[in-house]
């Protein structure tokens, strides 16, 4: 199974995701572009969601969806119809919409990850700081 590490120095967070292999063209062209580095945002009307931008355009099937009121926390989604970025939900979400799964984060990583989410939206409203994300390959 691949796994992808999500570090974010600035949080002290490193989170390692799941692929989901019932996307398998998605995680592909996302794994064949790994290492790279994103600038981290919040959703700021669904809930508890960070965005994180990529530097590709995905055209990938995505056949396995989640509506992000349904999914779990630690539910990594990329959506290719609202700007090309992983999504990663780390509490509640009223988003109503089915985005495609690229994977879960691992347990060991949801408390530093609701951390990490809170500290990146009350950063939007106090130092307005960028945060870089690095996604990589996760070395077993």
């Amino acid at each position: 199974m691949r796994k992808i590490r999500m570090d974010i120095p600035e949080l002290s967070l490193t989170a390692v995701i799941r692929c989901e292999e019932r996307n398998s063209a998605l995680c592909d062209e996302i794994w064949n572009r790994l290492p790279f580095d994103c600038v981290q945002e919040h959703g700021m009307v669904s809930g508890e969601l960070i965005y994180c931008w990529v530097p590709l355009i995905s055209t990938a099937p995505t056949p396995y969806k989640l509506m992000y009121t349904e999914s779990p926390i630690g539910c990594v989604t990329y959506s290719q119809g609202t700007g090309n970025k992983i999504i990663v939900k780390y509490g509640p979400c009223g988003e109503d919409l089915y985005a495609p799964v690229l994977g879960y984060v691992e347990a060991e990583g949801l408390k530093d990850l609701a951390r990490a989410g809170r500290e990146v939206w009350f950063n939007y409203f106090d130092d307005k700081k960028i945060f870089v994300v690095h996604f990589s390959k996760e070395e077993e």
